[in-house]
């Protein structure tokens, strides 16, 4: 039984790092971030860190990673947890670095002032 607990574990911990690893790519690549699966993520490192911390089986891990991705979503309906959400994403997506490509400005072309009217 201790191997099975073991498994899990290291498993849900691996789920974990692989997500955040992926929605920081996108992010990078200005690609769509999907908030509901970034917040279910964030609560089962929660729960991760919970269980780790009671000492209780990480068999708990199986059931509360279902109930990570209701309470995600549970999440986002309220504003505090939607600032929550959107502060984590902000520090995962972190400052660009100076080897990436940046994005080129969008400039209009002409002029800005106002045209006259006849």
């Amino acid at each position: 039984m201790d191997i099975i607990s073991t498994v899990v574990f290291v498993l849900a911990i691996l789920w974990v790092l692989s997500q955040l690893v992926v929605t920081r790519r996108k992010l990078r690549a200005g690609q769509i971030v999907i908030p509901p699966l970034f917040a279910a993520t964030l609560v089962f490192l929660v729960c991760i860190l919970v269980v780790a911390a009671l000492g209780a089986s990480p068999l708990h891990l199986v059931w509360l990673f279902l109930l990570s991705f209701v309470l995600g979503l549970a999440l986002l309906l309220f504003p505090p947890g939607m600032k929550l959400t959107l502060a984590c994403l902000g520090l995962l997506a972190g400052l660009p670095s100076l080897n990436e490509p940046q994005p080129a400005s969008r400039r209009k072309i002409g002029s800005t002032a106002r045209r006259n009217r006849r």
